[in-house]
C-alpha cells in the first residue's frame, strides 16, 4: 500500500513553523513590549491551535483512508482467492479444485467431459490424461467420459489437435453451476395490488427438480414422501437450504403459506455441494446424471433453479429431453439486468422464468434478455427453511416453480401435448407487463393464479 508520506511531512513542518513563530514572537528581555505584543501573540496562538487541530483531523482522515484502502485490498485478495478454491471432504481430504476462467466461467480445474468412444479413450490415455469416470446415461442417449488432463493440454485448441474429429462437438469443460435464490430482498412491496402465493391445482401430478438436497424431515413435507437421489460425491458436504425452499413452494404444507401443487409426487435430483459458508455449486456431470434419472422416472416437468455456462453436452441433453416430451422450466438468473444469458434458461427448448415482486415490479437482480419467456412471483416468498421453520426467500429460483407447477397441472389434463402447445397455453394465460407484447424484462408477462 502507498501511503501519503509527503502530505504528513508537510503537516509536521507546519507545526514546527508555527511553534517557532510563537516562540520568537516574544524575545527574551523584551519586557517593555510584553503588553503591546500580548494582543498580537494571542491571535497567533489561536491560529496555531486551529492549524494544529486541522492538521490532526487531516492525519485522522489519512488513517481512515489507509484503512479503507486496506479493506479494498482485502476484497481484491478475497476475489482472487475465490477464483481458485480447493474443495475438501467432510474429513478435510482435498478432492478437487474449482477455478474461474478468464471469461468468468467456473470450472473444475483441468477436467473435461466428452462423449465416449473407443478411439477417444485410447487417445486420452496415450496423452497421459486420467479418465476419472465413465457414465452411461441411457435416457439422454449418451455415454460420457470425465477426464483430467495435464496442464499443457488444458485448452480446447490443444485437445482438438489430438482427439478424433467426431468428438470435437461434444467436448466440454467440466462447468460448475449455481443456485438462483437470495435473501437480499428484505422490504415488502407497497402497493394496493398485492400478489399472493396461491395453489395452482390439487391434482396428483408428478414433478421433478434438480437442486440441493431437501430437508425431508421438515414438517412441511410430513404429509407425503419425497423421492430423492443424491448425485454428488458423498464425501462432500451437501447444503439443504435452496432445495428445501423450492420443494416447500411446490409441495410443502404449512399454516403460513399455500404451496403450488400440494398433492404432487416430487422427485429431486440432489446435485449441489457446499463451496463455502455462502455458496454452493453443482458440477455438470452430476447434473446430467440427475436429468437422466428424472427422465427414467418418467417425470414430464422438471424445475431447474440453477444457472451457468453453455455446454454442448447440456444442450444435447436438453434437446433429448424435449424430444421425449419432457419440459424444463429454469430460473432466468440473478446476475443483474446487464448480465449475459445463462443456461439452461437460454436454451430454446427451456422455459425461462424471471421474478417480480407483489406490486409487479421486476426483481432488481433478475437477468434480462430475449430468452426471458415469463414472469412470476419471486420476491419475499414464504416457504420452508432449512432451520425447520418458514421464512422469506427471493430470486428467480422462487419464480420458476410457479410456471413449473402451471405446466404440470395443464399437462395432467392434456397428456401428450407438445412443448409448443404448452407455450401457447402459458402465453394465453399471461398478463402482459412492461412493453406491449414480448419484452426482455418480463417476457410474455405474468403467470399467476387468482
Amino acid at each position: 500500500m502507498v501511503k501519503n508520506s509527503n502530505r504528513r511531512g508537510f503537516a509536521h513542518s507546519l507545526l514546527i513553523t508555527f511553534g517557532m513563530a510563537t516562540t520568537l514572537a516574544v524575545p527574551a528581555g523584551a519586557q517593555v513590549l510584553q503588553d503591546p505584543l500580548r494582543d498580537v501573540v494571542k491571535p497567533v496562538e489561536q491560529v496555531r491551535q486551529q492549524v494544529e487541530q486541522r492538521l490532526q483531523e487531516r492525519l485522522l482522515e489519512d488513517a481512515k483512508l489507509d484503512a479503507e484502502l486496506a479493506e479494498v485490498v482485502d476484497v481484491v485478495e478475497l476475489a482472487e482467492d475465490a477464483a481458485r478454491r480447493t474443495l475438501q471432504s467432510t474429513t478435510g481430504e482435498a478432492l478437487f479444485v474449482e477455478v474461474t476462467l478468464p471469461n468468468g466461467d467456473p470450472v473444475i480445474e483441468r477436467e473435461w467431459l466428452v462423449l465416449a468412444t473407443a478411439d477417444t479413450q485410447t487417445t486420452l490415455r496415450a496423452l497421459g490424461a486420467n479418465v476419472v469416470a465413465e457414465k452411461e446415461l441411457s435416457a439422454l442417449g449418451m455415454t460420457l467420459l470425465r477426464f483430467r488432463v495435464p496442464e499443457q493440454l488444458d485448452s480446447r485448441e490443444q485437445l482438438e489437435q489430438h482427439l478424433p474429429a467426431q468428438s470435437h462437438g461434444s467436448l466440454s469443460r467440466h462447468f460448475v453451476y449455481r443456485a438462483q435464490a437470495s435473501t437480499k430482498e428484505t422490504e415488502p412491496s407497497h402497493s394496493d395490488a398485492q400478489l399472493q402465493q396461491t395453489k395452482w391445482c390439487d391434482a396428483e401430478v408428478k414433478i421433478g427438480m434438480v437442486d440441493t438436497k431437501i430437508m425431508t424431515e421438515h414438517a412441511a413435507f410430513a404429509h407425503q414422501p419425497i423421492t430423492q437421489k443424491t448425485f454428488t460425491d458423498a464425501r462432500l458436504e451437501q447444503p439443504l437450504a435452496h432445495g428445501t425452499a423450492v420443494a416447500g413452494l411446490l409441495v410443502g404444507r404449512s399454516d403460513n403459506y399455500a404451496s403450488l401443487i400440494p398433492n404432487a409426487r416430487l422427485y429431486n435430483g440432489a446435485v449441489f455441494y457446499r463451496q463455502n459458508a455462502l455458496h454452493q455449486g453443482a458440477a455438470l456431470m452430476p447434473l446430467l446424471e440427475a436429468l437422466n434419472w428424472l427422465a427414467e422416472a418418467q417425470v414430464k416437468v422438471i424445475n431447474v433453479s440453477l444457472t451457468g455456462p453453455h455446454s454442448p453436452l447440456f444442450a444435447q441433453a436438453v434437446k433429448q429431453l424435449a424430444n421425449q416430451g419432457i419440459v424444463l422450466v429454469a430460473a432466468a438468473g440473478n446476475n443483474g439486468p446487464l448480465a449475459p444469458a445463462v443456461y439452461p434458461a437460454a436454451y430454446e427448448d427451456v422455459i425461462a422464468v424471471t421474478a417480480v415482486a407483489a406490486d409487479h415490479a421486476i426483481y432488481r437482480w433478475a437477468n434480462q434478455g430475449d430468452y426471458i419467456e415469463f414472469a412470476s412471483l419471486g420476491v419475499r416468498i414464504t416457504t420452508a427453511r432449512r432451520d425447520g421453520n418458514t421464512g422469506f426467500e427471493s430470486g428467480t429460483s422462487m419464480a420458476a416453480p410457479v410456471v413449473a407447477a402451471a405446466a404440470a397441472c395443464w399437462l395432467k389434463n392434456n397428456s401428450g401435448a407438445s412443448l409448443a402447445a404448452l407455450r401457447s397455453f402459458l402465453r394465453g394465460s399471461a398478463e402482459d407487463l412492461g412493453e406491449t407484447g414480448h419484452d426482455s424484462v418480463f417476457g410474455h408477462g405474468l403467470i399467476y393464479r387468482e
